[in-house]
């Protein structure tokens, strides 16, 4: 093999790997690559056999930064770290991708992003008439109200009564809310469907926005906003608590965004804002990879 080998280590959580699918996909449409992944729970040093003329090395999650950087040294390739890895690993590293909300300033090693990246593509294929509702739960950031949700839900689904609705959640979400699912989907006369995570494949949230022109997102589910407007669906947020004390940066990347007016709140959409159809293209991925690759052109071969 004489081109690219974009080698992904990778701590096995779902959230994380995906943000390094994301990159290295974006830079694999862009070159002759092939994407190698590196689990830290498999067998073996995970050291890529290759004869790859240049190596690219991506990483996230604290506990792959050791071997991501062994591995580019090994291969004399470039290594990026994917959210903020600290200040003593950022100066070893070639390049840090770290959200903009965690208040990490650029530098000649630092790229910030408008959050996290992910693998969806712009849908080319969706409905007004199809809606996605993506429910988390209680998290470091946010406290959870079953009423609060069961009341927001019920109203966003009457909106408008010739949306098909879709709706997953997370292994956070607490039983009562998983129950109020069913029970609307009966109320609604099942125009709303729900598939809980244990059977939803990998991909399957990105596949659903390939489809959903509208989708609702509880505010505590951080990366699946910005998936979902990766994908150009029209994004209404669903509030939860915040818990008390400082706003921390995840709060904070979510109040840009509605600043920004790029997703509406559930109070200013009940009181007549429109969610927002018309916004600047959100594709994170394939900016990161265009910065990286005019950094180190070699690796286009």
């Amino acid at each position: 093999m004489n081109g690219l080998m974009i080698h992904i280590v990778t701590d096995g959580k779902p959230g994380h790997l995906s943000q390094s699918r994301g990159l290295a996909e974006a830079i694999a449409r862009q070159t002759d690559a092939v994407i190698h992944e590196d689990a830290l729970s498999g067998t073996g040093d995970g050291t890529p056999r290759s004869n790859a003329a240049r190596t690219l090395v991506i990483c996230a999650g604290h506990e792959t930064h050791a071997r991501a950087l062994e591995h580019a040294r090994q291969a004399g390739g470039v290594a990026i770290a994917l959210m903020n890895p600290g200040w003593l690993k950022r100066r070893r590293f070639d390049l840090s991708v770290i959200p903009e909300h965690d208040g990490i300033p650029a530098s000649a090693k630092v790229e910030l992003s408008v959050g996290t990246l992910n693998t969806v593509r712009p849908a080319t294929d969706v409905s007004p008439k199809r809606g996605l509702l993506l429910i988390g739960g209680p998290s470091k950031h946010h406290g959870w109200s079953n009423e609060g949700i069961a009341t927001q839900l019920d109203a966003v689904i009457r909106a408008d009564p010739s949306i098909e609705w879709t709706a997953t959640t997370s292994r956070r979400t607490p039983e009562a809310t998983v129950e109020l699912l069913h029970g609307l989907s009966t109320d609604h006369d099942k125009r709303l469907g729900y598939f809980p995570p244990s059977v939803t494949p990998p991909g399957w949230v990105g596949e659903q926005l390939q489809r959903c022109g509208v989708c609702w997102v509880t505010r505590d589910s951080v990366s699946m906003v910005y998936e979902a407007l990766t994908s150009g669906a029209a994004v209404g947020l669903l509030d939860v608590p915040t818990r008390r004390g400082r706003p921390g940066r995840v709060v904070r990347g979510i109040d840009a965004l509605v600043a920004r007016e790029w997703v509406v709140g559930f109070d200013a959409w009940r009181n007549g804002t429109g969610l927002i159809r018309e916004r600047p293209r959100l594709a994170e991925a394939d900016r990161i990879a265009e910065v990286v690759l005019q950094r180190w052109p070699s690796l286009r071969g």
